[in-house]
């Protein structure tokens, strides 16, 4: 007879996960003594894993902005020179910079910068839910979720002057490709180089200002993620007491996300061989916030949308649809900003849940418990549980 779970959102309300839980605070080490409590107090054996995690992924976020600054120098400088020296500098400094700007991306998320922070140390929590009595694992469900939760010195300024960074920027740089296309045809630049030299100007003092922008625990990361974590809790009450046939659960708390997804790749550096072994039979479900809204990303990509999953977003639709749940699924311009990131990079077929509606909220005193609707958490929970025995059927 299928046994009943705890409410999500009841979870959440009553416990650390909708108050502020910083990395490094107290809070840190709350959120990891409940949820192992929790899943305790319900007959699972939890367990930790160690994890390092430092702030060098944020400083080197500034750092590259402010190289930014560099740049702005350079095309200005490029684009005076005039003739066709200056035309055709014009024209290549543009591509190398967007050159410049991908390969540090890419260097930054594999945290090639880690010398820029001070290491410190946390706990991802880890439980597993193995198959009814003598059946045998066929795959394993992992269920991820953060624990954490940041908020910034310049709540309503930090994600403008960021975003406002990079916009000027690929304003200059194509004002400097156009100027040098001028130059090439043998016509002065000049009214293309006062409008850069403005832009420049403005571009370089948004950057600077947004690197006074510091991490602070003044969010109560209700939504972001407390709300997953709860989800989470409430899954593995319920599977606890209503085994799987074929499948193992495996519910990852992950810590440290809010500083370059440090708890998911921790997990995935430690686990590597067993995860690329099983690859193309595991998957993974990421919730990363259910607020004012259940939903979930169906493509990325910045310029050419692609699929996030091969066969997993399809049957959370049909399922969404069978149990008349409302599931809305979108395109995000980014798809590796979450704990799934890492084991999406494996190739592992990954779905992530994601409340879009309220990123607006998340990482200020705004991110609350009265922003969640309660009958979106209940419906998380009944989605993933109905796309969960689905899956223990039916091989992907």
């Amino acid at each position: 007879m299928d046994q009943s779970s705890s409410n999500a959102f009841s979870i959440l309300e009553s416990s650390i996960l909708s108050k502020p839980r910083m990395m490094g605070t107290p809070a840190e080490k709350e959120t990891t003594k409940f949820i192992l409590d929790f899943l305790k107090r319900i007959g699972l054996s939890p367990y930790t894993e160690e994890i390092e995690w430092s702030g060098a992924y944020v400083m080197a976020r500034k750092v590259m902005l402010l190289l930014l600054i560099l740049w702005l120098g350079l095309l200005n400088i490029s684009l005076s020179i005039g003739g066709n020296i200056g035309g055709i500098l014009s024209v290549f400094l543009p591509v190398l910079a967007v050159l410049f700007l991908v390969l540090l991306l890419k260097a930054i998320m594999n945290d090639k910068f880690s010398y820029l922070g001070k290491m410190s140390r946390g706990k991802n929590v880890i439980c597993d839910l193995p198959p009814g009595s003598g059946k045998v694992t066929k795959k394993i469900i992992y269920f991820t979720a953060h624990t954490d939760s940041v908020g910034s010195s310049m709540p309503k300024m930090n994600m403008p002057l960021t975003m406002g960074s990079l916009l000027f920027f690929l304003i200059s740089l194509g004002i400097t490709l156009i100027g040098g296309v001028i130059q090439l045809e043998g016509n002065p630049s000049g009214t293309f180089n006062v409008i850069l030299l403005i832009v420049s100007i403005i571009n370089a003092l948004i950057i600077i200002l947004s690197t006074f922008a510091r991490r602070v625990d003044t969010s109560p990361g209700a939504i972001d993620n407390g709300s997953g974590s709860a989800i989470l809790l409430s899954l593995a009450e319920y599977f606890q007491g209503n085994s799987l046939d074929q499948s193992t659960l495996r519910f990852i708390f992950c810590a440290a996300e809010e500083w370059g997804l440090y708890g998911s790749k921790g997990y995935v550096k430690a686990h590597q061989v067993e995860l690329e072994e099983k690859i193309n039979r595991d998957l993974l479900i990421n919730v990363d916030m259910v607020g004012s809204e259940l939903a979930y990303v169906n493509k990325g990509g910045l310029v050419l949308r692609k699929a996030l999953n091969k066969k997993l977003n399809r049957l959370i639709k049909e399922v969404a649809e069978k149990t008349g749940i409302e599931a809305r699924a979108f395109s995000s311009p980014l798809v590796n900003n979450s704990d799934h990131a890492p084991f999406l990079k494996l190739k592992m077929e990954t779905a992530f849940f994601l409340s879009k509606k309220d990123t607006k909220l998340i990482h200020k005193p705004l991110d609350t418990i009265e922003k969640i609707d309660p009958q979106k958490m209940e419906d998380a929970v009944s989605l993933l549980k109905a796309v969960v025995l689905e899956l223990d059927q039916n091989l992907l």
